[in-house]
């Protein structure tokens, strides 16, 4: 399907002629049954983001003017309520005025990002081949492919061994100007809605037919976008003193079956192969121990290289330079030693194992971990004469997050740069 691209001066027009009152959604934990159940809350007009009542659906706020473009469609667009569940259409091709950008966790919803209509709050639209929307305040546009080389927005539901027990949802969130742009980004005001939907996320409670969610830490983030809801089946013993899989604080545990097994594959170490292919050219590091393999399918044969697991100063830091799949479909890395240029193959993508190298979010504060201490600079690229040393153990506040190229930098109150490197300094 081809949108032709409307100017910003008819779209703001357009937005002029929609009035109606937008109904504030409430902050509300979900039920904890298998059957979403009202909650009781109390409304702030002021909220910007939250849970849906009585629903897996987590919303922000979009930022005045965003306006969605429906293609055409002879039986109209259809519109959700905020269960994801269909109550209507609304008319194509025009432009609908959009107030509230969600996700919805249920796995029978395709198309998970939603938009909330101005003219009727009820009826949300769902981001997909029929409809885009161009983010208010900005020439920027989100398509339902994202754009050249997508940022994804993530959920995985896993058990206790990594395993998939629900599909993943990852959504395309990369925003940009039109096709003629090469670059892949987030605009700041849908960086803002999906960090906030990301953070509400651990405050829901989400039943799995035959799982129970994890005791420890049920819901995790690597602190970019992606998030992961942890459970452990009801026919294996619980081990509530195991967190396991990605968690915020980065804990050690266990050891990547795929690095230490003779067999071909592991299943528990690797994401599920219904997850797309994340965005190459990103820096991770490897948080258990892993295997560096000459060929997407990992066996004792062709592993070249041995990463037992380290301290977090210590642990071993890759370039993402693409990705590919195993005869089995299971996602991986193609990835190139950040201290040995000469070691590349591929790694797990499990996010178990391996995660972001560089803080994706404002920690607010942080600790020097490096036992050389960390140097502040002028410029973001870290180069030329260091302005300030801080010693390891030294407690910093962080103003700002900027990104240089596959780095990410700490802004200081004072101005001046640090590295956003987990494994020199770490979150207070």
């Amino acid at each position: 399907m081809t949108f032709k691209k409307l100017s910003l001066s008819a779209l703001l027009f357009s937005a002029t002629l929609l009035t109606a009152g937008v109904a504030v959604q409430t902050n509300a934990t979900a039920s904890s049954t298998d059957t979403p159940t009202t909650v009781a809350t109390t409304s702030t007009s002021d909220a910007t983001h939250g849970i849906v009542d009585g629903a897996h659906t987590v919303w922000a706020d979009l930022p005045a003017g965003s306006v969605a473009t429906l293609a055409s469609a002879a039986d109209g667009i259809p519109t959700y309520d905020d269960h994801g569940v269909q109550n209507g259409t609304t008319p194509g091709p025009g432009t609908q005025i959009v107030t509230k950008i969600a996700v919805n966790l249920e796995p029978d919803n395709t198309d998970s990002l939603l938009l909330q209509l101005l003219s009727n709050p009820n009826q949300w639209i769902k981001l997909n081949s029929k409809v885009y929307f161009s983010i208010g305040g900005s020439s920027d546009t989100l398509y339902s492919t994202g754009g050249k080389s997508p940022i994804y927005f993530t959920i995985n539901f896993v058990d206790q061994d990594g395993k998939a027990v629900q599909n993943p949802l990852v959504v395309p969130i990369d925003s940009y100007l039109g096709e003629e742009d090469p670059n892949s980004h987030v605009n700041d005001s849908i960086k803002t809605a999906m960090t906030s939907i990301r953070d509400d996320l651990p405050q829901m409670t989400y039943n799995i037919d035959g799982y129970t969610p994890r005791a420890t830490d049920p819901v995790t983030t690597d602190g970019d976008y992606t998030t992961t809801f942890h459970y452990v089946s009801k026919k294996a013993p619980v081990d509530p003193g195991t967190p396991g899989g990605n968690t915020s604080n980065n804990t050690d545990n266990a050891t990547d079956s795929s690095s230490s097994s003779s067999s071909s594959e592991s299943s528990s170490a690797d994401q599920s192969n219904n997850q797309p292919a994340p965005v190459k050219n990103k820096a991770v590091y490897a948080t258990k121990a892993i295997g560096l393999y000459k060929t997407p399918t990992f066996t004792k044969a062709n592993r070249q290289h041995l990463y037992s697991k380290q301290s977090r100063t210590n642990r071993p830091q890759f370039t993402v330079t693409g990705y590919a799949r195993s005869k089995n479909g299971i996602l991986r890395y193609r990835v190139r030693d950040v201290h040995d240029a000469k070691l590349t193959g591929y790694i797990t993508a499990n996010s178990a194992f391996v995660t972001n190298t560089y803080y994706q979010s404002n920690p607010k504060t942080i600790k020097v971990l490096s036992r050389h201490g960390i140097n502040a600079y002028g410029q973001v690229s870290l180069k030329g004469k260091a302005l300030k040393h801080y010693a390891r153990g030294t407690s910093l506040k962080v103003k700002a997050v900027k990104s240089y190229h596959l780095t990410n930098r700490f802004v200081l109150p004072n101005g001046h740069y640090i590295s956003a490197n987990k494994t020199l300094v770490i979150k207070k």
